[in-house]
């Protein structure tokens, strides 16, 4: 009996001093197989810690001895070949995994190019044209006469009111008047200031009612001297008269077409230079006319109703009409906007304050056709 307790004695002590690359005998073990998520092989440690020693590596795919000793929440001991240690359980599977297919690499997306300001005016006139604004065969280059200007303001209070027919009826000055003004006698060319004018009035012509309403966007004009300047060039002198429109004072009328801008891309009607001057005594250029024209198409809309933000919260505003398009913007609990279309899906494109175009939830708004 003490040589047989001996023997199992002596038998223990020499598993005890089994190297680690020997094969143990578990009848408790079971196969499983190496996956990782990027194809590699994974380490296989001498102890369960990522501080420990590495054995050796064990390729994707190939199938491991799990032994049933030491099943830990983050380890197993394993063997592989004629090694024994230990891997992490998430690169093991109790299925062998297919083939690793490494993933198609994705192009790499090239910069948006921004275009530059003289990029942009030029994409501006281009979509003139195609909308029908700029008359056939009118040149960008040059001075722009009384005829250009009246032309493009035809065509846009046409489109604007949907009739191919339609005359403008708020003249600022009619050809004649001109060319019988200082102005015309000066320069033959429209000034910048009753340029100004003429689109207040092709504003009345596509039907806004009260053009000043909104100052919300006022620049500093720093040559209001030369604004009235050009009023005497243009001989409108007289008092004002509540039933004649152009006895307003020009300063306003500049200030109400310098307030109103392009909803498409937030540009103003007319353009300042860096230092906020309208120089209203200069000649109007026809690229500035053409863009002038333009942005003022899409500076004013025919509002279809308004929305009111009713909800409790904050609503998102979102530049199109889906959960998925950028929050733009909040709107308050209350908050009052102009509708300028009913988009489907239960959503309404809105006038901001800016003179940008948004998109709010039904859901968040109570709608009046008001």
């Amino acid at each position: 009996m003490k040589r047989i307790i001996a023997l199992m004695m002596l038998l223990a002590l020499l598993l005890g001093l089994l190297p680690v690359s020997a094969s143990i005998y578990d009848p408790g073990a079971g196969t499983m197989y190496i996956k990782t998520e990027n194809g590699k092989s994974v380490n296989m440690r001498e102890q369960a810690g990522t501080d420990a020693k590495v054995i050796t590596t064990i390729p994707y795919g190939k199938s491991v001895m799990v032994y049933s000793d030491f099943v830990g929440g983050q380890w197993s001991h394993v063997q592989y070949g004629m090694f024994n240690g230990f891997v992490m359980n998430q690169f093991l599977t109790d299925r062998q995994p297919k083939p690793f297919t490494p993933p198609t690499p994705k192009p790499t997306p090239r910069p948006t190019a921004i275009p530059s300001p003289e990029q942009r005016r030029a994409n501006e006139i281009n979509a003139a044209r195609k909308l029908g604004i700029v008359p056939e065969g009118m040149k960008v280059e040059g001075l722009c006469t009384w005829t250009d200007l009246h032309n493009l303001l035809t065509n846009v209070v046409r489109l604007k009111t949907k009739n191919p027919e339609a005359q403008r009826a708020h003249y600022y000055l009619t050809k004649e008047e001109y060319a019988a003004s200082g102005a015309g006698a000066q320069y033959d060319m429209v000034l910048r200031g009753v340029a100004a004018a003429e689109l207040y009035g092709a504003l009345l012509d596509m039907g806004d009612p009260n053009p000043e309403l909104n100052h919300t966007n006022d620049p500093y004009i720093a040559d209001m001297a030369d604004i009235q300047v050009a009023q005497q060039y243009a001989g409108r002198t007289a008092p004002y008269d509540a039933n004649d429109w152009r006895t307003k004072d020009l300063t306003s009328m500049v200030l109400t077409v310098l307030d109103h801008t392009d909803i498409q891309n937030g540009q103003a009607v007319m353009e300042l230079d860096g230092e906020h001057n309208f120089y209203p005594t200069h000649p109007l250029t026809r690229e500035e006319a053409i863009l002038a024209a333009a942005r003022l198409y899409n500076s004013w809309t025919t509002y279809v109703g308004t929305v009111v933000v009713t909800h409790s919260r904050q609503a998102n505003l979102r530049g199109g009409p889906s959960m998925k398009d950028a929050i733009v913007g909040k709107a308050d609990p209350g908050a009052r906007y102009p509708v300028i279309a009913v988009e489907k899906g239960g959503w309404y494109k809105v006038l901001l304050p800016d003179g940008k175009s948004a998109h709010i939830s039904g859901s968040m708004v109570a709608y009046s056709q008001q």
